[in-house]
C-alpha cells in the first residue's frame, strides 16, 4: 500500500503542478501546505481537482466530502484516496 501512496502522491503533485502551479513559479510547495490558502487552486481549481481524483481513480467523491479536510492539500488527498480506494 505504502507503493501505491507514493504512486497517488506523484501523480497529484505532478497534475497540481501542470494544471496550477505555472501561475505561480514563486511557490515551492510542501505536501502539507493549504492548496486553497496559499492561492494555489482557487474554487474553479478545487473542482477541477475533484473531477481528476475521480477520474483518475475511479472513485465517487460524495458532496459531503468535498472539503479541505480531504482536498485541502496533497497529504490530505493521498490519505483521502487511500481510504476510498481500501474501503471499496
Amino acid at each position: 500500500m505504502a507503493e501505491q501512496g507514493t504512486d497517488v502522491r506523484r501523480e497529484i503533485r505532478d497534475f497540481i503542478e501542470r494544471e496550477f502551479l505555472y501561475m505561480h513559479p514563486d511557490v515551492e510547495l510542501a505536501d502539507g501546505d493549504a492548496l486553497l490558502g496559499m492561492g494555489v487552486i482557487d474554487s474553479l481549481g478545487f473542482v477541477e481537482l475533484v473531477e481528476e481524483v475521480q477520474s483518475r481513480y475511479g472513485i465517487d467523491v460524495e458532496d459531503i466530502e468535498i472539503t479541505e479536510d480531504n482536498f485541502g492539500s496533497i497529504d490530505a488527498i493521498v490519505r483521502f484516496v487511500e481510504q476510498k480506494q481500501s474501503a471499496a
